[in-house]
């Protein structure tokens, strides 16, 4: 069931098949806008007199959220836009769990079902330099990772591996904010493995939350998966290569 449109194919052929993931670059407005449109929904009035950037975030986000809805339920077909909460969380269909990311030049959505998974979370970014990886390690990063960082493991720089630890705690987030409402720190959620294939550039994480609101053991194991993709080859020769990642909390209901 997994969809790739705009997903790096390494990262879209670890995932599993229950779960479904699209991305769209972010363009021009008036294309997004256009294409929103054949989504049958358009920017909310609160945006309509926001910064272009902002807009066209938004619209590359939800485009990509509708596309991953559509290939998850099949026959869907959007009745509007994905509104957020009053703490800015997507509201899915009934029976749907997803998350929605737009940075680094795109929109990143990915969808499965809540039956499976308690919670899911993309992020993608741009890989840091290494000054900014070795000024910021220290706030980001725990001893372990520090370590695996620092290790070289499975042929990643530090500043990649920076960047990876990074954003899949940030995917972790946001898999687990919208069911438990409570704020983490990068200290609260830690990476404490990775699998890597193809010298690193793409594998699985396990990570592991440090608080328990219910005693279930915060909606079982979080596990995930990531993916670098160079830059493009027309792309200025500043712009630094993307890491995508994508984490669940396993165990529906």
């Amino acid at each position: 069931m997994s969809t790739a449109r705009g997903v790096p194919p390494s990262l879209a052929g670890s995932l599993p098949r229950d779960i479904s993931a699209a991305a769209h670059e972010i363009g021009r407005l008036e294309e997004l806008i256009e294409e929103a449109r054949q989504l049958c929904f358009g920017l909310p009035a609160a945006l309509e007199s926001a910064i272009d950037k902002r807009r066209r975030e938004y619209l590359a986000g939800r485009i990509s959220a509708g596309r991953a809805l559509r290939q998850l339920l099949g026959t869907y077909t959007s009745e509007g836009e994905i509104v957020g909460d009053d703490d800015d969380v997507p509201r899915w269909p009934e029976g749907v769990v997803g998350s929605i990311s737009h940075g680094a030049g795109f929109g990143f959505a990915a969808v499965a079902s809540a039956d499976r998974y308690r919670g899911l979370g993309v992020d993608v970014e741009r890989v840091v330099s290494a000054r900014q990886a070795g000024r910021l390690g220290g706030r980001v990063l725990n001893e372990g990772e520090m370590s695996l960082r620092q290790g070289n493991a499975g042929g990643l720089s530090e500043a990649e591996m920076f960047t990876l630890v990074f954003s899949a705690k940030e995917s972790a987030y946001k898999a687990l904010f919208p069911r438990y409402r409570q704020v983490l720190g990068f200290s609260d959620v830690e990476l404490e493995r990775r699998d890597g294939a193809e010298a690193g550039r793409y594998g699985r994480v396990r990570l592991r939350a440090g608080f328990d609101p219910d005693g279930r053991g915060v909606a079982g194991p979080l596990v995930g998966w990531y993916a670098f993709s160079e830059k493009d080859a027309n792309a200025n020769a500043k712009d630094a290569p993307r890491v995508w990642t994508l984490v669940v909390a396993e165990g529906g209901g």
